[in-house]
């Protein structure tokens, strides 16, 4: 899926906002497509686009964790096939995640290939859970078979904190690892159309899911050709512990190569499925990432970048 590509940081301390969890990670595939320019120590990236060839980019984490992301973003992309999302890897069982936050012209849990799993209530708001197998696809360690994992919030924002163990919890329900994490960050992807971005991004250490309102999942409905994002669920426990649906039986995996989806501008509509994931490259041995950098515990309450830390830039 991705190239990597090592770079030697000078420990430059994170912005006093986001100071409990440093930033340690550029996300920056095809970011040429998208004029991407960041500031890593003051966590702020923006991106514009018109009509691109797939591009992710953000900024975040060199180890995924369960933990509390907090982002404030200027994100316009209407007429775009495009996601405002967390983004991030599983090593084993491979697995490739998005919390969507907000979405252009596209809503991935309404592409053919998408199997529905319920709702979850998290952070003040519904979110519409499904997977998809990627049957011999580009990923993070050539080509492989592994399972797309994604919430979608219903009712879209741009700003706010993101509680990942939530939605970790929710997924492990039907087969997410939660464990074993390879990158985690903030990101905008585009694969048609044209929009902006402009996002700030900060994290702290998380042990479990959020205190002030309990991940709430629901069963999926029984129609696997319900409209996803019409899905209602009911008012999440005060502060019971995490109640989740049994998983559905198991679809038939999608098609191995995906299309633009139709009525989305720039691209030659084909089918309402997901986009292509094309360009990603699988990163060679030699290239393994050689960063030490660890993410903090949960007790962990400031962790400074190291100075001297060795980075990886993974390529969406």
């Amino acid at each position: 899926m991705r190239s990597f590509t090592n770079a030697l940081l000078a420990g430059a301390a994170a912005s006093t906002v986001f100071a409990q969890d440093a930033l340690d990670y550029v996300q920056n595939y095809n970011g040429d497509l998208a004029a991407f320019d960041y500031d890593e120590s003051a966590g702020t990236y923006s991106a514009n686009w018109n009509n691109p060839g797939d591009f992710v980019v953000g900024l975040g984490w060199t180890t995924g964790t369960a933990r509390d992301i907090t982002y404030d973003a200027t994100y316009s992309a209407s007429g775009s096939g495009s996601y405002l999302a967390v983004y991030g890897w599983v090593n084993e069982p491979q697995a490739e995640y998005y919390v969507v936050e907000s979405y252009g012209s596209y809503d991935p849990c309404s592409g053919s290939g998408a199997t529905s799993q319920g709702t979850i209530e998290s952070d003040g708001g519904t979110y519409t859970m499904c997977t998809d197998t990627r049957t011999n696809q580009p990923s993070i360690t050539g080509t492989s078979t592994f399972t797309q994992y994604w919430s979608v919030r219903q009712s879209q924002r741009t700003s706010g904190t993101v509680t990942m163990a939530n939605h970790f919890q929710a997924w492990a329900k039907f087969g997410f690892g939660n464990s074993d994490f390879n990158f985690q960050v903030m990101a905008v992807e585009a694969f048609s159309g044209a929009g902006t971005a402009s996002v700030t991004v900060g994290g702290s250490a998380s042990g479990g899911a959020s205190n002030s309102e309990s991940a709430v999942a629901s069963a999926p409905v029984a129609s696997a050709s319900a409209a996803y994002s019409g899905i209602a669920s009911g008012s999440p426990a005060s502060s019971a512990a995490p109640v989740f649906s049994s998983a559905p039986a198991s679809s038939a995996a999608p098609a191995s190569s995906y299309a633009i989806p139709s009525g989305v501008s720039g691209g030659s509509p084909a089918s309402s499925a997901a986009p292509v994931s094309s360009g990603y490259l699988a990163p060679s041995a030699s290239a393994a990432p050689s960063s030490s950098y660890a993410a903090p515990s949960a007790s962990s309450s400031v962790a400074a970048a190291p100075s001297g830390c060795v980075v990886q830039y993974f390529y969406a």
